[in-house]
């Protein structure tokens, strides 16, 4: 009967690595908001009213279809 030998711990973890990585998450997740900033902006460019909504009279007029006012 053969007795079980201890794991071995696996080798510490390089400091510059670990840097590295954090260093390329930050750079993306500050790309990401700007991306995201970019695309609000654009969105809001859209809309033609103001706060206050459509300000003139709608049209509620019946039409026909394939026509003019009937």
């Amino acid at each position: 009967m053969g007795m079980k030998s201890a794991p071995q711990m696996p080798p510490p973890v390089d400091p510059i690595v670990t840097d590295k990585t954090a260093e390329a998450e930050a750079k993306l997740s500050a790309e990401k908001e700007k991306m995201l900033g970019s695309k609000k902006k654009g969105m809001y460019g859209t809309i033609l009213t103001s706060g206050q909504g459509v300000t003139e009279e709608a049209n509620t007029e019946k039409t026909v279809l394939g026509g003019g006012i009937k």
